[in-house]
Order: C-alpha cells, then sequence, then structure tokens
C-alpha cells in the first residue's frame, strides 16, 4: 500500500491548489485582454478571441471550472463582445459529427445497459489460454475491440474487475509469486494502455477523433468518413497493440514463460453468472451489427437507394430502434429507455462543441492567420519535423490535461501552420486526434490510466516505466502514419 500516492490524498491536494490557482488566473489574463489595447495589425476580435483562448486554455490545463463548462464560453462570451452573433457561436454545438457521437454512445449504452460488453470479453479471454503473456494479451485486445465502439472509461471499468478476480488465482499460484515479474503491473497497465489505444480506430472511439474530423469538415470542408477513419486508424491501433502487449509481457515486466492453472474454470465460472443469452443481448447485438455494417459500407448503399445516408444519420437511426424494440425482459421494456440516456457523457458532446466554437472564432478572427504569420520559421523547416513536434506536444500536453481539451486548444493552430507551410491540414491534424490518446506515463493522462492506479496494485514509476516504450514508439508510427498513410487514405499530399 502507498497512501501518499494514492488519489484523493497528495495527488488531489495538488490539484486542488492548481484549480484554485487557475480559477483566478485565467480571468485575470483575460481581463489584461480587454483592459489593453490590441497591438497594431491585430483586429479587436482578434485580440479578444486570443484573451478566451487563453482563458480556457488555463482552465482546462488547471480544471479550474468543469472542463464542459469551460466549453461554453464561447456562447457567453463571443456574443456579448461582439465577436460573433449568438447564432454564429452556437451553431457548432450542433455539428453533425455530435449527433454520430450521440448515436454511437447510444448503442454503445445499450450494449453495457445489458451486459453484452462483459459477454463479449469473457470470451475473448477464454481463447487466450494458460500462459500468462496470452492472458495479457486476450485482456488487451478485449480491452482495445471494445474500446472501439464502447467509452474508453467504461471499458476499463468494466476490465478492471475482471482483472482483479484473475489476479487473484494468479497470486495463489507459487510459480507466478516465485518469478519477481510482478504480473499485476502487466495486467494492469495493459488494461489501461489497450483502452487508449482501441480508441484510435474508429471515429467514435475517443472524442479528438470525432473533434478533428467536425473541426476539417467544417473550416476546410473536409468529410472524413467512419470507414475512411478506420481504414487509418485501424492499422496504427493494431500495431501500437502488438507492440505495447510485448514491451510489457516480454521487456519490462516479463511475464512470457508463466502459466497458470485453474483460469479456465475461473472464466468458466464468470460466463456462468451471465447465464444464456437474452433476448435483449440478441437484439442488442443484431442492432449493434446492423449499424456498424451500415457504416461500413455506406458508399455501397447510397449508390443502390434512392436517399443519402450519412453517418450521423446511420448513428441516431440505430439509437432510434433501440427506444422502441421491446427487450423481451421485464426489468425494462425496451432495450433503452430515455432514463438511461442519464449515462451518456453529454459533457463530452458539450467539449466537442465548444471546441469547434472557438476554433470557427479563432479561424472568422484572423487570430490563425495571425498565428501562422508568427510562425513563418517554420517554413524552411521539414514537414517531418513539424509532424513530429505537434506529436509530442500534443502528447505532452495530454499527459497534464483532458486529450479533448488538448486537440481543441491545438486543432487551430496546427491547420494554420499547415497552410502556412503549404501542406494540408489534416496532415496535422489528424497527428494531434491521435497523439491525444497516446498518453500512457502518468495516471491522471487519461481515465483509464487514473482506473486501473485507483486499484493499488501499481505505483507511478511502474506507469512510467510500462508507458515509455509506448510512448516512443507511438510517436514514430504516428510520424510515419502521417507522411503516408494519411495521404493515401484521404488524399492529402
Amino acid at each position: 500500500m502507498r497512501p501518499a500516492s494514492r488519489p484523493g490524498s497528495v495527488g488531489a491536494s495538488a490539484g486542488q491548489t492548481l484549480a484554485r490557482v487557475g480559477r483566478w488566473l485565467g480571468p485575470a489574463v483575460f481581463l489584461v485582454f480587454l483592459a489593453a489595447a490590441a497591438p497594431a495589425g491585430v483586429s479587436a476580435e482578434a485580440w479578444i478571441v486570443l484573451g478566451l483562448t487563453l482563458l480556457m486554455a488555463t482552465w482546462w490545463i488547471t480544471e479550474a471550472a468543469p472542463i464542459p463548462v469551460t466549453a461554453l464560453l464561447p456562447v457567453a462570451v463571443l456574443p456579448v463582445l461582439g465577436v460573433v452573433p449568438i447564432a454564429e457561436a452556437t451553431a457548432p454545438y450542433a455539428n453533425p459529427l455530435i449527433f454520430l457521437f450521440v448515436g454511437g454512445f447510444s448503442v454503445a449504452l445499450a450494449v453495457q445497459r445489458w451486459n453484452l460488453h462483459r459477454r463479449v470479453a469473457l470470451a475473448i479471454l477464454h481463447l487466450s489460454g494458460n500462459r500468462l503473456d496470452r492472458l495479457v494479451g486476450g485482456f488487451m485486445l478485449a480491452t482495445a475491440g471494445l474500446s472501439m465502439w464502447v467509452s474508453n472509461t467504461a471499458t476499463a471499468a468494466l476490465m478492471l474487475p475482471i482483472a482483479l478476480s484473475v489476479l487473484a488465482l494468479v497470486e495463489s499460484d507459487p510459480q507466478a509469486r516465485g518469478t519477481g515479474s510482478r504480473p499485476a503491473v502487466a495486467l494492469l497497465l495493459g488494461i489501461a494502455f489497450a483502452a487508449n489505444i482501441g480508441g484510435m480506430a474508429t471515429l467514435i472511439g475517443s472524442p479528438p477523433n470525432a473533434l478533428t474530423a467536425a473541426f476539417l469538415n467544417e473550416r476546410y470542408g473536409l468529410e472524413i468518413g467512419f470507414v475512411q477513419w478506420l481504414a487509418m486508424g485501424l492499422p496504427v491501433s493494431a500495431a501500437l497493440l502488438a507492440f505495447t502487449w510485448w514491451s510489457l509481457t516480454h521487456w519490462v515486466f516479463p511475464v512470457h514463460r508463466i502459466g497458470l492453472e485453474g483460469l479456465d474454470e475461473l472464466l468458466a465460472g464468470q460466463r456462468a453468472e451471465l447465464g444464456g443469452w437474452s433476448s435483449a443481448e440478441r437484439r442488442v447485438a443484431v442492432i449493434f451489427v446492423l449499424v456498424a455494417l451500415a457504416w461500413l459500407f455506406r458508399p455501397l448503399l447510397n449508390e443502390w437507394l434512392p436517399v443519402e445516408l450519412t453517418d450521423a444519420g446511420i448513428a441516431v437511426l440505430g439509437a432510434a430502434v433501440l427506444f422502441v424494440v421491446p427487450s423481451g425482459r421485464t426489468e425494462q421494456r425496451y432495450l433503452l429507455a430515455w432514463e438511461n440516456t442519464r449515462d451518456l457523457p453529454w459533457g463530452v458532446l458539450v467539449l466537442v462543441g465548444g471546441g469547434l466554437s472557438l476554433g470557427a472564432a479563432i479561424e472568422g478572427s484572423g487570430l490563425a492567420g495571425l498565428a501562422a504569420q508568427s510562425l513563418q520559421g517554420a517554413v524552411d523547416l521539414p514537414l517531418w519535423l513539424l509532424v513530429f513536434g505537434v506529436i509530442v506536444l500534443t502528447m505532452g500536453l495530454s499527459h497534464v490535461t483532458s486529450n479533448t481539451a488538448t486537440a481543441a486548444t491545438l486543432l487551430p493552430l496546427v491547420a494554420a501552420l499547415a497552410l502556412q507551410v503549404q501542406a494540408a491540414p489534416l496532415l496535422l491534424a489528424i497527428p494531434v486526434a491521435l497523439a491525444a490518446s497516446a498518453a500512457f506515463m502518468l495516471p491522471v493522462a487519461t481515465p483509464p490510466n487514473a482506473i486501473v492506479f485507483g486499484s493499488d496494485r501499481l505505483a507511478v514509476l511502474d506507469m512510467v516505466r510500462g508507458g515509455a516504450l509506448p510512448s516512443l514508439v507511438s510517436v514514430l508510427v504516428l510520424v510515419i502514419v502521417a507522411m503516408t498513410w494519411v495521404g493515401v487514405i484521404f488524399g492529402a499530399g
């Protein structure tokens, strides 16, 4: 036990102090911008937007206010100060990709409501075998697969109790205890890192993905579909998942020579608790598969059908069906009830909208152009070096603040930088989205990291050791993907 390292003690106290500082620092900076005249060559609107950007960035980083509350500041501030009309400030909060998130989250909520995700996870673990490295791989594969569709926070929270029950079996095995390889650390870190990595693969897997797609569509008319993102993100996710598994189980915390007896019986007992497939599980599974297939084959369906399907429309239609299809169970009449939607991450939706609204103001006020001019020296740098710098900056910020807030702050700036060096904006914007999910080394970096750290089975140094190699490899992989694969998938050059 490490009382000083536990969430809620020293870490919480430091966080409260930081929040108090940010609560006063952010408004103070903004008031300075309001009181001071704009410098020569800077419009009054751009000056105000810069002050608002610094206020929001300060509050996001220090969490001086709830992150979604900070994301609503453009609605309150921009119209009052005459930067944009209220309709223009609020329009980004209804971006079509936000409704893709609403529908996707609703489908995932039904999967969770009827325990379908737990059944899938146990089925994958059943196939992993009795060797500990394969067991860790099974956990990571199940976690990453679920995180492509279900919130990474919910996925990590689901997998942790299963992992702890398996660890009780591991710790009772003399062979595992005597190796000094710390299998608990390898398994728990594998779950946290896989939850982050799995979210990279799909457009709905992580909020920065949807935010980036929405930003590129709204500001530059670049449409990124579900299949396009999957074709780009899935290979990245698979490569990072495979390397992370190897580094955890064969290098940092070697468990690859340890066998384990009794695992089949343990997993069989957990499957027995679930019982047979219920009618609700079957119906949710059918709807989930139909929605996924509709996303995958949307271009083909649009050729056959007299109507135009969109990813957001498919998601919302799938969610609507869940509210009208009977569950066949007595505890709830339909597969989804409105009361279930309390568990939807509404704050994430507001945060995405706030990031888009701020980004639109940065572009529309001319601030992005001024930022690009200030980066004139970057024109002479190789594009791969700019991509590298953007990735490292994003990963660094994501370790200390919300990855979605990081993406919202950086996207307008990196897009302006891309235009300054005469590159397509998505060549720098997409690395921001992916790098925002590659925060492996600190408990505060992502919710899955915090969840497994809260189990009291590992120390901060364990997470730093386990996450260092995946972080380094992530930088390399994302630079290569940005310079090659992104151009192939999205036609950018």
